[in-house]
């Protein structure tokens, strides 16, 4: 333990684990390119903030974006102020809150766990929640996840303290309901539901004994969370008419709760299974966790819990416990919806880990979560490796109904030439920590599976996933559209890019964000070429898979014969898979000139 309690004190704890999480992240917020669906929505929204100059209305191009609150796309949108250039079409601008946000939440994680566990054992949980791979995706996502858990963490805090002290400190409970309404404003009642389950069950769980809540109903508190909300959403119930509530509890928030919306669904037990790969390395402790505070909760006549008070352990249980069943409960499922709950997960796991350094036994549960980490490791591991690429393009090559199987797989060849290094010490940290949590060196193996999870996380990051356009569709039209000069706005050896991009058969936001507002998709995208000579030069961007815009390109056609407008460029097929819906796209960008005699002499 000298090591760990060298590490957990002092001001270098909270600078190693922010820096934990953010270099664990890093890559990912600048290399990847801007991810379907929901990423380039929440983004695209922020930017339209920019370009309107109204920050209360949400809209994704014309329509209203009536989902969650404004909260995040302000951070967004005050983040590419600060970095952005020109059109703001940078996407990781509009990554920097979540970034942040995870970063602060592995600090909230130590400072609850202090508290509730002890500054060893918050040390060891908020490294193992900061690395873990869950976390570290969405903290380069430009959605509302990196920020909400930093929230609903700090409100636990506050919380746990008011129910471990029993003192009603009204400044505990004045900073839970300015974080209560910060979190609303970022997803709505997603902080409520958390923090308000965790306290039914601790009142049950004590006997209905509700004394040291009673700060919290101290009325400037609760006011102060309305009157954080009330403003913008009277405002913005105005701007739309009235249809932001119908939009945001009637349908997104009902959706949820009585189907699996838009086909996110799946049985109990669903986030349950994704733990080993989504809470790794955590996954390397938690059923001794949950063995031994079964075992510390269960008899209260064993041994003391040292500097452990007991209530902290039952506060971490009703909020891990509630949040979990919650979400394996509710209808829509998606993995990230859970994360809410990993910082209770993870100091349940630097406290078992504490306790397994002191020398409880726990032979079974230790050997249990040894099977599930190598299970996420392994996964992980292949993801991350070559070999999974090779095998989804042999599978998607054959999808295509325009080419040939050989064509698509001739143009897809070198996805994997890609660098080892990272993998290889991945694997090895993989191997290091299984190895010691078996024989019981539990910082050595606690230490693994960190390295393991940044070391990995860094493969895909770095090398794996920026390198794979062919999977990336919207990175593979922009391939399309170079090669006609068709990015908007953007010119190429004295040839003038169009204003905007008319696509057909293709519809993806990042498209949206990567390209600007002004581009058109279905079903707006017009199909009858435009009589004003100064709309030119326009640039089609045609899925040849989808039979409708085949359909529609036909009409394009004869419309350019019947203006006598010129065909200037037609690019070669590029394929890709839209990881979205599952279907392969093949793209053709076609540009078109007003004039062809002018066309011809330039050309």
């Amino acid at each position: 333990m000298n090591w760990i309690d060298r590490l957990s004190t002092g001001w270098k704890a909270w600078v190693l684990l922010f820096a934990l999480t953010m270099t664990a992240a890093a890559p990912g917020v600048f290399n990847l390119p801007a991810l379907d669906r929901d990423e380039s929505r929440f983004a695209q929204a922020s930017k339209q903030y920019l370009e309107t100059g109204d920050y209360i209305t949400i809209r994704y191009q014309d329509e209203y974006r009536n989902k969650k609150p404004a909260g995040i796309h302000w951070l967004q949108a005050g983040a590419t102020a600060a970095f952005g250039e020109g059109e703001n079409l940078d996407v990781w601008t509009y990554r920097v809150p979540s970034w942040i946000g995870a970063g602060l939440a592995t600090l909230a994680c130590f400072w609850l766990g202090i508290a509730a566990i002890g500054r060893q054992g918050a040390f060891i949980g908020a490294a193992l929640f900061g690395s873990s791979l869950l976390l570290t995706s969405e903290a380069h996502i430009s959605k509302t996840d990196g920020v909400l858990v930093f929230l609903i963490t700090m409100a636990m805090g506050c919380l746990l303290r008011l129910y471990l002290r029993k003192d009603n400190d009204k400044r505990l409970a004045i900073a839970f309901w300015v974080i209560h309404g910060a979190g609303f404003l970022i997803k709505g009642p997603v902080i409520t539901l958390v923090a308000g389950m965790a306290m039914l069950v601790l009142w049950l769980w004590d006997r209905r004994d509700r004394d040291w809540m009673k700060a919290l109903w101290w009325w400037p508190g609760p006011l102060i969370s309305v009157l954080m909300v009330l403003p913008w959403f009277i405002a913005i119930q105005i701007a739309t008419q009235g249809t932001y509530v119908e939009g945001a509890v009637g349908k997104d928030l009902k959706d949820k709760l009585v189907s699996a919306s838009e086909g996110h669904g799946g049985l109990p037990g669903y986030h349950l299974m994704h733990l080993p790969a989504w809470f790794f390395p955590g996954i390397l402790l938690l059923v001794p966790a949950v063995a031994l505070t079964w075992r510390y909760l269960r008899h209260k006549t064993l041994e003391s819990l040292g500097d452990v008070d007991r209530d902290g352990l039952k506060f971490l249980v009703a909020w891990a416990v509630t949040t979990w069943i919650f979400f394996e409960l509710l209808l829509t499922k998606l993995s990230h919806y859970i994360l809410p709950a990993y910082p209770a997960f993870a100091l349940l796991c630097g406290w078992a880990a504490v306790k397994l350094i002191e020398g409880q036994r726990a032979t079974i549960s230790r050997y249990a979560s040894l099977i599930l980490y190598a299970i996420g490791g392994v996964a992980l591991a292949a993801f991350t490796s070559p070999w999974a690429v090779d095998a989804l393009q042999a599978d998607k090559a054959g999808d295509f109904k325009t080419v040939e199987e050989s064509v698509v797989m001739a143009q897809w060849a070198g996805a994997t030439d890609y660098p080892m290094f990272f993998w290889y010490m991945g694997v090895g940290a993989v191997f290091l920590g299984g190895m010691a949590l078996a024989i019981r060196q539990i910082p050595l193996s606690v230490l693994g599976g960190v390295l393991a999870s940044i070391l990995l996380g860094w493969q895909a990051r770095i090398f794996v996933l920026p390198t794979q356009t062919w999977v990336q569709a919207t990175e593979t039209a922009k391939l399309a559209l170079a090669e006609v000069c068709g990015i908007p706005r953007q010119d190429c050896d004295g040839e003038a890019g169009p204003d905007r991009v008319l696509a057909l058969g293709f519809a993806e936001p990042s498209y949206v964000l990567t390209l600007g507002t002004q581009n058109l998709h279905p079903p707006e995208t017009p199909t009858v070429l435009p009589e004003d000579e100064a709309a030119y030069p326009v640039v089609y961007l045609v899925n040849l898979e989808d039979q409708r815009a085949q359909i529609d390109f036909a009409e394009v056609e004869a419309s350019a014969a019947a203006l006598g407008r010129c065909e200037t460029g037609r690019s070669e097929p590029f394929y890709a898979l839209n990881y979205s819906n599952n279907d392969p796209v093949a793209f053709i960008a076609v540009r078109y000139e007003a004039d062809c005699e002018a066309s011809n002499t330039a050309s």
